[in-house]
């Protein structure tokens, strides 16, 4: 069993922002160090050095598209360099563009499906071998409640959550005896800006349409804290899947948080 307090490498995608950025300070904290991966630059810097100012033993980020298969090996193979081991991998990269089935367009379905569905594979390949050479490790993976539900509008977004949950649950069976535990979480509604971002709009229409509510939500931070809760599994447990809904019906959220 890993201890958040002996300084775990940790890498997690879409760090720069939202859950994965939640959940890299959750861990600086902690004194983890961390290996950011992310598509801005610019919010990568930040993040490491707020992480660093956290607490963070060590952190480096790596400006990576999870859709391309040299960029993540380079990206895992750059982390084992520095750090010389791996012992966490957080998946929480993902995107979502929405529309209707008929007419929606091949590129989009391609972008969707293989940031949140080939990333989670790429990454999780490209860290095995270490984990193995290791003896142990830990992987989560996150989908979400369009991985249970199928959401109108979502059919590519829903395609490839529900494609994560079944990958996590195979891997995990491949794996389980050679100390590497593989979980996956489903968020439910969270306050991030996924809710600007889940679809294109032009500034017209997201002026009209700020500050609508998108029902109760949770927060990145209390999201994090659950990743953090399955990192600190007992030995012998193995929480394979959690689920996350919003409990306090009076954080009602808006688009504009």
């Amino acid at each position: 069993m890993l201890a958040l307090s002996e300084q775990p490498v940790a890498i997690i995608t879409g760090a720069s922002r939202g859950i994965g950025r939640a959940t890299a300070l959750a861990l600086a904290r902690r004194g983890a160090r961390l290996s950011l991966f992310a598509r801005s630059e610019s919010l990568l810097a930040e993040a490491v050095n707020q992480a660093k100012q956290l607490g963070a033993s060590d952190a480096v980020a790596f400006v990576c598209d999870l859709r391309d298969e040299s960029q993540v090996e380079s990206a895992v193979a750059s982390t084992l360099r520095h750090f010389g081991r791996i012992d966490i991998l957080v998946n929480n990269a993902g995107l979502s563009l929405n529309g209707e089935v008929d007419g929606y367009s091949l590129a989009d379905w391609s972008t969707v499906i293989d940031t949140n569905l080939r990333g989670v594979f790429l990454t999780c390949r490209a860290v095995l071998p270490a984990m193995k050479k290791q003896g142990n490790g830990q992987i989560i993976n996150i989908s979400s409640g369009a991985g249970r539900n199928g959401i109108r509008g979502m059919a590519a977004y829903c395609a490839a959550k529900f494609g994560v949950i079944g990958f996590t649950e195979a891997l995990g069976l491949e794996v389980r005896n050679l100390n590497i535990r593989v979980s996956v979480v489903l968020p439910g509604s969270t306050a991030t800006d996924f809710s600007n971002t889940a679809r294109r709009r032009t500034a017209q229409v997201q002026e009209a349409e700020a500050g609508r509510s998108i029902g109760y939500a949770m927060t990145p931070e209390e999201v994090a804290g659950a990743i953090l809760a399955v990192l600190e599994q007992p030995a012998q447990a193995w929480m394979s899947e959690v689920v996350l809904r919003p409990l306090n019906t009076e954080l009602l959220r808006t688009i504009d948080d």
